[in-house]
């Protein structure tokens, strides 16, 4: 079982600091959503967890350092002349390993030294992710999302933007990854997507971390809330899922401004004192004169 560990994360995008100091653990089973208000890094620090961004400072450790971990944009990102099986070997990690193990065959053949445990790991990979029966699952998944199996082998390009919203619903359905990463995975999807969506994430027992603006169905799918903080870019974890999240922050909130309330009481209070110290020493001047 898998695990990502995300220790003291720290990115700047020139003197703009993104995140700061970010930590969290996605275990098996664990599904983190990430919240906050646009532009505080949510998308950069699921880059991040993928692997596509390097830290400033801080690490991403997956353990075992075999563990796979997939990113699903919220773009659909369809390129030209893919064809719908295309797209789900590419979004599914399906192509990737695929594509590593032919490499690992050839190097093994061609007796390069470290061939052995490249061809090893690369194999391990390819059927971890379902690149071997991909062809196989595809077809009910198609059916399951609202799409023609006829048209695996047209270009993505010419579907619907509602078609492509299924699509990559379908890329969801089909991934295998141990740790998935979901960035607005319920963009454009009619209401019998979103109960496949929240049924499928639901039942995966591997890690999933997943960027939504649908607060009903973070309610409804995450065990825990990582929330960034909109100023400090800092990161807090809340276990227990969103509904216990909304109550904490409230509290945390509550707590806050009793503190401010406080504060502003004291310095109130020592202002008058020192208004009252001023008035008795100009009175005191007064009389001496």
């Amino acid at each position: 079982m898998s695990s990502l560990v995300v220790r003291d994360v720290t990115i700047h995008f020139g003197p703009q600091l993104v995140l700061d100091g970010v930590t969290a653990t996605i275990g098996p089973g664990d599904r983190v959503a990430v919240v906050g208000p646009n532009g505080v890094g949510k998308t950069t620090l699921l880059r991040i967890m993928a692997g596509e961004l390097a830290p400033d400072r801080g690490s991403v450790v997956r353990q075992p350092a075999a563990a796979t971990v997939g990113f699903l944009p919220q773009e659909r990102d369809a390129r030209a002349g893919e064809t719908l099986l295309d797209y789900l070997a590419r979004r599914t990690g399906a192509a990737a390993a695929e594509a590593e193990l032919e490499a690992a065959t050839q190097a093994l053949a061609a007796g390069e030294r470290d061939a052995e445990a490249r061809y090893t790991l690369a194999l391990e990979r390819y059927l971890a992710l379902g690149a071997a029966d991909l062809d196989a699952r595809t077809p009910a998944v198609l059916e399951q999302v609202g799409l023609a199996t006829a048209r695996l082998k047209d270009p993505v390009r010419s579907l619907s933007g509602g078609q492509i919203a299924r699509l990559a619903l379908a890329s969801v359905l089909l991934a295998q990854f141990e740790i998935l990463l979901l960035d607005e995975p319920t963009n454009d999807l009619d209401l019998a997507g979103l109960e496949l969506l929240e049924d499928f994430l639901s039942r995966r027992q591997g890690g999933l971390v997943v960027v939504s603006h649908d607060r009903a169905f973070l309610e409804r799918v995450s065990t825990d809330v990582l929330e960034i903080d909109e100023f400090r870019r800092t990161g807090a974890l809340y276990g227990g899922g969103f509904a216990v999240y909304l109550e904490e922050r409230e509290r945390a909130r509550a707590r806050a401004q009793e503190a401010y309330d406080t504060y502003v009481a004291k310095r109130e209070a020592l202002l008058e004192q020192a208004r009252r110290k001023q008035e008795w020493a100009r009175q005191g001047v007064g009389r001496a004169q």
